[in-house]
């Protein structure tokens, strides 16, 4: 005869464990969380969603899996907290590193003019860049100097600046169609 585990219902005492581990799994993380610093609640980049994800997946796995321990699930979960922590202080040291665990900003129009291979690479209608535009309160695509797709998925808006001083732009990535429209206004004025 086959039995199946029971759907709605098996006993008490996984209710309560359940409950327990939820709450003594949460203030952990809680706690864990709030040592680590703001860094690891900020607006998520690539690595950050990677580490989101992987501690709800051990959050999850803690509170429902039988075969997971409390005490397991905590070492899994300070694990990922001090790989995010050292990680990201190895990216705040070396630009290099910073490049390749944060991936860097991507130039989606330069002068008023929208770059198609950034958009296409980075998967980003004119539209959502003109919507970002608009959301400046700049109504004309050719009063701004720059729209770029930041770590975090989010459009920044900027208008050149009459004074002078270091560009924002520095350490954003430039694709080859931006770069020869520079050099020609370079050799035209």
């Amino acid at each position: 005869m086959i039995t199946h585990p029971p759907f709605f219902f098996e006993s008490w005492y996984n209710v309560g464990r359940s409950i327990t581990l939820s709450v003594i799994g949460f203030a952990a993380l809680f706690t864990m969380l709030r040592v680590s610093g703001k860094r690891t609640l900020s607006k998520l980049n690539f690595f950050d969603f990677v580490f989101v994800v992987a501690v709800g997946s051990v959050f999850a796995a803690t509170i429902t899996s039988k075969d997971v321990t409390l005490v397991e699930g905590i070492a899994a979960l300070a694990t990922l907290i001090i790989i995010q922590i050292l990680l990201a202080a190895v990216a705040a040291r070396s630009r290099t590193a910073e490049r390749i665990i944060n991936g860097e900003p991507t130039l989606l129009l330069s002068h008023g003019r929208f770059l198609p291979s950034a958009l296409k690479k980075e998967h980003v209608t004119e539209e959502e860049v003109r919507a970002a535009i608009r959301a400046t309160g700049v109504t004309r695509v050719e009063d701004v100097d720059a729209v770029v797709m930041e770590n975090d998925g989010t459009l920044s808006v900027a208008w050149e600046s009459k004074k002078p001083g270091e560009t924002s732009l520095v350490d954003a990535k430039v694709p080859d169609e931006a770069r020869a429209e520079q050099r020609s206004k370079r050799v035209v004025r």
